[in-house]
């Protein structure tokens, strides 16, 4: 015990050092921005990663603050992996010198980088650790501890839903325990709050990881997937482990949990990679079984054992070398990953030279207005729009606290009466926002009837408009960018096309909570086919925003029955 001691405290010493000379990431910063708005939930993800960098940020300032309690529960992962295999192993430090060559371990999984991944994986190992004990014995205190684990998993990252499936499935016989019900009856209660959080905003998190994300298939993404798990397994001995994790025999019902866990995350996100781009670190979960199952196989044959030693030893280096490249920007890594790392406090300080106490507003992104109020301490905002995705920064009161101040905007093209700021990363659009006007807020649902028409078709539709905030909603003539109600239309291998919509009367004045029907006319495309269409707010030089998912339209080459105006 005391070697796997002074292994996970070197290991958490050497987390911190990293965590004070590496530069915030981008969506490190988010998850900063979190912690100064703390809540029962989040657009991306539960509270937990939020709280972590509250607690730690009220220590220490800057990028420590952030990283210590991530730091501090990566250490503890190293810590519950090998007192899980102390028993299985004569010797402790061979786990020791296989965690030290998987890459995925230094970064994600019992790395410095604060994100939820981070937690996930500590509270899964430590589920790991308490379902181990309740399958030996199931006394009361296990029993809440085991229901403890699964909440804090649950509030990390909605991923733990999967350790928990794939755990039950490999124990159906679980279900016949009273005390597996009890286990359950505690962690909904306990998860409560977030579960309530969901509900009051209508499942949004369940909405965008499950439907917003997808996107058609794209073999470079299923390449990419497994590549990258390749690399972050570790490239020369990482193969080694998975085939031993996953060929080996299990002789208890402990042990296929973790099989089961293992197999189940990396098909997931296989099938995950034929819907959309997978993350690397998001099968993290998957390299605790892996390590557990694997080494206890290498260590009882002596010339494998040899061999991933020496493989091991030489992933270190280059592990050691891209930690260092993350403190020090040289050339070893590719630019994509080097300007996630370095440059970015100058860049944000020469924006806020030209603010000049302004409020910032970026486009299209959660991370820029994260890291400028990390650098900065100053207000900023993201004003998203369909050709993008929605944001925990849509569903924060900041864009009402903007409404009519003068604010820089940084749209993303170049726009009239604007200009050019010439920053250590390249030049950016700027424009002095006189009087800012944002309305990403405010909903928009399409009646329920036939979306079929005839080329040409002129269309009548009462839309509804509804303002889900606590301010009034006002569509002001004293906007620099005048609002307008606009239509975008979609078609397979074309250019999408926004068109403004027809209507007689002013945009309307929305008070809290009010949803009213508004008439609008709109023109069906000339050419037969299907499309997608969805309506936005809009100004001259804005694209339009994100008020609503696309529906399907389908255009006949003749008139139908189903014809709306029929």
């Amino acid at each position: 015990m005391k070697k796997i001691l002074l292994f996970t405290s070197l290991w958490f010493i050497v987390s911190l050092l990293q965590s004070f000379f590496t530069e915030i990431i981008d969506d490190e910063a988010y998850y900063w921005v979190y912690s100064r708005c703390l809540d029962w939930g989040y657009f991306d993800h539960p509270p937990m990663i939020a709280l972590l960098v509250k607690i730690g940020s009220f220590l220490f300032p800057g990028e420590l603050g952030v990283r210590l309690l991530p730091s501090l529960l990566g250490a503890g992962t190293i810590f519950l992996i090998l007192t899980l295999l102390k028993e299985k192993v004569g010797d402790i430090r061979f786990p020791m010198l296989v965690i030290c060559g998987i890459p995925l371990f230094h970064l994600h999984v019992s790395g410095f980088i604060a994100i939820p991944d981070l937690p996930l994986v500590f509270f899964a190992s430590l589920f790991f650790f308490l379902y181990k004990k309740y399958l030996e014995k199931e006394s009361p205190w296990v029993i809440f501890l085991l229901s403890l684990s699964i909440v804090l998993m649950l509030y990390s990252k909605y991923h733990s839903l999967l350790v928990i499936g794939f755990t039950v499935l490999s124990n159906l016989k679980i279900l016949y325990r009273r005390s597996f019900w009890l286990v359950v009856l505690l962690s909904v209660i306990l998860y409560l709050p977030h579960i309530l959080w969901l509900v009051r905003h209508d499942f949004v998190s369940f909405g965008y990881h499950l439907i917003d994300r997808n996107s058609p298939f794209q073999l470079r993404h299923l390449i990419e997937y497994i590549g990258n798990q390749w690399v972050m397994i570790g490239p020369f001995c990482g193969l080694i482990l998975l085939y031993l994790g996953i060929s080996r025999r299990t002789s208890n019902k402990f042990e296929s949990a973790l099989k089961f866990n293992l197999i189940g995350f990396f098909l997931v996100f296989l099938f995950s990679s034929l819907k959309g781009h997978v993350e690397p670190h998001w099968t993290a979960v998957a390299f605790v079984p892996l390590v557990l199952l694997s080494v206890p196989v290498i260590e009882e044959n002596l010339r494998l054992k040899k061999w991933v030693s020496i493989l091991s030893y030489v992933t270190i280096p280059f592990i050691l070398l891209i930690r260092l490249a993350l403190i020090v920007n040289f050339d070893l890594i590719p630019d994509k990953v080097s300007r996630r790392f370095h440059n970015k406090e100058a860049y944000y300080l020469q924006i806020q030279e030209e603010a000049r106490g302004r409020p910032v507003v970026f486009t299209n992104s959660f991370q820029q207005p994260s890291l400028y109020m990390f650098f900065t301490e100053e207000p900023a905002f993201t004003q998203n729009n369909y050709r993008y995705r929605k944001n925990q920064y849509d569903l924060w009161p900041f864009e009402a606290d903007l409404q009519g101040k003068e604010v820089l905007y940084l749209p993303s093209r170049k726009i009239p009466d604007g200009d050019t700021l010439h920053t250590v990363r390249g030049d950016v659009f700027i424009h002095n926002t006189e009087y800012f006007c944002s309305f990403n807020r405010v909903e928009i649902s399409l009646p329920k009837i036939h979306w079929e028409f005839v080329p040409g078709e002129q269309i009548g539709i009462a839309l509804e408009l509804g303002n889900p905030t606590d301010r009034i909603v006002n569509f002001s003539d004293s906007c620099t960018h005048k609002p307008r109600l606009v239509y975008t239309i979609f078609s397979e291998g074309e250019r999408d096309l926004t068109t403004q919509a027809h209507y007689s009367d002013h945009l309307p004045v929305l008070a809290t909570g009010e949803r009213i029907l508004f008439p609008v006319e709109i023109t069906a495309p000339e050419a037969p086919g299907q499309y997608q269409i969805m309506f936005s707010f809009a100004a001259k030089y804005t694209t339009a925003g994100i008020h609503m998912r696309p529906v399907t339209m389908t255009v006949h080459s003749t008139s139908t029955e189903n014809s709306v105006n029929k």
